[in-house]
């Protein structure tokens, strides 16, 4: 994810800290292979965790709340933290970063798969999240600096695949460790297999990686971190075991103070604003429709589709009575379906423009609408395999929306905020993921965790009819916030930055990472995009 800078001007000095010595010969691809295997832990590794849900809960006997926090939990901190790990690649050195994020990433995910109960888990998924944060915003970084021509072309190519490649192999090998039941560990296996690739990657990497000489010590806003990751938390944690809670006072008294602790983050941004210093959010930003706009579009978005893939495999697995790995292979049309339609969409944007968006949106819409009256109408006849269909639209729709989304949002920012407004708007996604676990969570909270006269299979469907309609409805609005946004549809060049730039593999593959957390696309192409909007 990029960081909040303050935009750069045409020959400016290039705000990253060189390599000291570039690694040749093998020894670069080594430092790929290093790459994607973090790459795979980071992204594939949420995945795993969706999966383990019901099992958690029988193995670990807690409540609902606490098995959706050991998923939020990741997602909420490595959200917080994305832009400030980014900050610290620069400051520190990217390869330092990594590997320490790695040290931490790694023993983390050791201590969830020993962890003895529900509080030690929920603290290593903390620190788990934390640790993703300082690995990922350094890897294309990483990887630009590395190669060079042809072979960058290829290596990011690798880099795009292997994040498609982790959404659905990671829930696959995921499954299929729950499923096997190894020494009758049940999820651990799942969490520990994780261990050898993480360690093998902190080997490597400290053998083959460069040392890059840090660029200084520009201004790090851990104030501001603080203050929106405890704003966060505040609106977040009561989602998670408000229902467990009954809804005690104290759960409303943390909404409510969400709202002044956002004001006192939003006045103290404005206030580093003034004062020339790098606050983690600019607020002039939302003075700019396309920004405001599409962090919201962000945030409905990402609340649906991460709503989506942890509370279907939640049903399948509870309410259709399938094994984890079943529940694995009956999602996995979405994975699928997604990375084939977003080898298209590069090819689609120049023509389209903005209707892509639009035709994104209703194709989630139908998937979420078409799944809705499938469960409604099968009942307690529901199979997996009915819902195949509407799944696959469900994954096209992701394809043909997500990878475009930042590139038609950053359309209408102005060219010295572009590199400030494309981390904003990753890190706003990344909350949205957080946000859609705990929020849909909440309808299956009330629906379907809690006991009831009917079996479990028949309370996780009903809840899942009613989550499936409240992402249908988020969906919609989402839809109409579209026509907000600017349009790229024309013929300067510019407006398709991330495959024009790069060319269309490449810049897909840099459209993934801003989507997944990514850091350093939009400040590197800050400079080309004021330069090359100064022509017009």
């Amino acid at each position: 994810m990029t960081a909040p800078v303050t935009g750069a001007a045409v020959g400016t000095p290039e705000p990253y800290p060189p390599l000291a010595d570039a690694p040749v010969g093998r020894a670069r691809w080594f430092v790929l292979a290093v790459g994607l295997t973090c790459t795979f832990l980071v992204v594939g590794g949420v995945s795993i965790a969706n999966l383990a849900m019901p099992s958690l809960q029988q193995t670990l006997h807690v409540g609902f709340g606490a098995v959706q926090f050991v998923v939020a939990g990741y997602g909420l901190v490595y959200a917080v933290f994305l832009i400030t790990g980014g900050r610290l690649g620069d400051v520190l050195g990217r390869r330092r970063v990594l590997l320490g994020g790695l040290v931490l990433f790694t023993a983390a995910v050791l201590l969830s798969g020993l962890a003895p109960n529900a509080a030690v888990l929920i603290g290593a998924r903390l620190v788990q999240g934390f640790g993703a944060a300082l690995i990922y915003p350094q890897i294309l970084s990483i990887i630009q600096d590395t190669f060079e021509g042809a072979e960058r072309n290829f290596a990011l190519g690798l880099f795009g695949a292997t994040i498609g490649v982790a959404i659905v192999v990671g829930q696959l090998v995921g499954g299929a460790l729950i499923q096997l039941n190894l020494a009758g560990l049940a999820w651990r296996p799942a969490f520990l297999v994780l261990v050898p690739l993480g360690t093998a990657a902190l080997l490597t990497g400290r053998r083959v990686m460069a040392r890059d000489r840090p660029a200084g010590r520009p201004h790090l806003d851990l104030a501001g971190t603080g203050l929106l990751g405890g704003a966060l938390l505040l609106l977040v944690l009561p989602l998670l075991i408000g229902p467990g809670a009954g809804w005690a006072w104290w759960t409303w008294a943390m909404f409510a103070a969400a709202v002044p602790a956002f004001t006192v983050f939003i006045r103290y941004e404005r206030h580093l604003d003034r004062t020339g210093r790098t606050p983690l959010l600019r607020p002039s930003l939302f003075g700019q429709r396309a920004f405001g706009v599409g962090i919201a579009i962000g945030v409905l978005y990402f609340i649906t589709i991460v709503g989506l893939a942890v509370y279907t495999s939640l049903t399948f697995q509870v309410g259709l009575g399938l094994d984890p790995l079943q529940a694995g292979l009956a999602f996995a049309p979405v994975g699928i379906a997604f990375f084939a339609s977003s080898l298209v969409v590069p090819r689609l944007v120049p023509r389209l423009g903005r209707t892509v968006l639009v035709l994104g949106h209703v194709l989630l819409f139908g998937g979420l609408a078409a799944a809705w009256a499938t469960v409604h109408t099968a009942g307690s006849g529901l199979s997996a395999a009915e819902l195949a269909l509407p799944l696959l639209l469900v994954g096209t729709a992701q394809g043909l929306t997500m990878s475009p989304l930042i590139g038609i949002v950053l359309t209408g920012i102005r060219p010295t905020d572009k590199g400030s407004a494309s981390g904003a708007l990753t890190t706003a996604f990344q909350i949205g993921q957080a946000l859609g676990v705990a929020g849909i969570g909440t309808v299956f909270s009330v629906l379907g965790a809690h006991p009831g006269s009917t079996a479990a299979s028949s309370r996780y469907q009903v809840a899942y009819q009613y989550a499936l309609f409240i992402m249908a409805a988020l969906t919609l609005v989402s839809f109409l916030l579209v026509f907000l946004l600017p349009n790229p549809h024309d013929s300067r060049r510019h407006h398709h930055f991330l495959w024009v730039r790069h060319g269309r593999r490449t810049g897909l593959a840099h459209a993934f990472y801003l989507l997944t957390g990514g850091h350093a696309v939009g400040r590197r192409l800050s400079h080309w995009f004021h330069h090359h909007e100064g022509k017009h």
